[in-house]
């Protein structure tokens, strides 16, 4: 009990399970893990793995791209590095984010989760209550807020753009001064507008998040999904989804007898469409390249 653990390398393991513990962190991809009550965790470094499951734990995360997972009750998680997930299923947990693009699961009771961001989303267990931010941009081009919003999951008084009453089974983001559902496919975040079903086939009309202008289609069947810019070209990669029969395994021979991976490869593996590879492409700036290395790609 009582343990004070300190680290600053890149790539530490940190493994505690008394009670009263203090963990602090800054170095990049760290794996923390801790059982007893109590705890106290600080981290600052990238791509931070936080691992709790004691009661009355308190966390704190300023490194992006970290993945918190909380299962104590009485838990208060803050965080505000970009681009990080916060999954908690203990009862009366506290979550705060400031950071950009950040996702919060809540699975507890009485439960409370702030996701004020650009650009974030929350999903959270009936009852539980959720805020999120919206932001414009000023005249110097800089994202800022500009309307905030707080509601209670299965509250008749709290509804989404159409109406309904907000489900714990969905994501909500905050659009147009409202609560809209987003869909999370080959994982590749949309604000949904609308969704049918057609033969068998879900067929949902969405807005990208990270760009609500540009507008997207989503397929599913099944365990399937493809993106499309139209509907026609979703669909024909949901097909190329379902009659892609070339054997992984010999993929995976060939990726590590040359120590590079090509689009088609990636594609095959992944189960990844045309559109999510691109993005995917874009967003590292490498969208000029046919194939990768698999050193580079391991670091993105």
């Amino acid at each position: 009990n009582w343990a004070q653990i300190g680290s600053s390398g890149d790539g530490t393991q940190i493994g505690s399970s008394g009670n009263w513990a203090q963990i602090g962190s800054s170095g990049d991809g760290t794996q923390i893990g801790s059982s007893g009550d109590r705890t106290q965790i600080g981290s600052s470094g990238d791509r931070t793995q936080i691992g709790s499951s004691g009661d009355g734990t308190q966390i704190g995360s300023s490194g992006n791209r970290t993945q918190i997972g909380s299962s104590g009750d009485s838990t208060q998680i803050g965080s505000s590095g970009d681009s990080t997930q916060i999954g908690s299923s203990g009862d009366r947990t506290q979550i705060g984010s400031s950071g950009d693009k950040t996702q919060i699961d809540i699975n507890g009771d009485s439960s409370v989760g702030f996701a004020c961001g650009y650009k974030s989303i929350i999903k959270a267990k009936r009852g539980t209550w959720i805020s999120l931010c919206e932001y414009e941009q000023d005249e110097n081009d800089i994202y800022i807020p500009s309307f905030a919003i707080s509601a209670q999951i299965g509250n008749k008084d709290y509804k989404d753009f159409k109406g309904r009453i907000l489900k714990e089974t969905e994501y909500y983001t905050l659009h147009n001064k409202q609560l809209y559902p987003v869909d999370i496919s080959d994982d590749i975040k949309t604000i949904k507008i609308s969704e049918k079903k057609r033969e068998g086939i879900t067929i949902i009309k969405a807005l990208a998040l990270y760009n609500t202008d540009k507008e997207v289609y989503i397929v599913k069947e099944k365990e399937l999904s493809a993106h499309g810019n139209t509907l026609k070209e979703a669909m024909e990669d949901l097909i190329y989804k379902k009659t892609q029969n070339e054997e992984i395994e010999n993929i995976v021979s060939e990726i590590k007898k040359t120590g590079k991976v090509n689009r088609a490869q990636y594609r095959a593996i992944t189960g990844a469409c045309q559109y999510g590879t691109n993005k995917f492409c874009e967003e590292h700036n490498i969208q000029d390249l046919e194939e990768i290395s698999l050193d580079k790609l391991r670091k993105i």
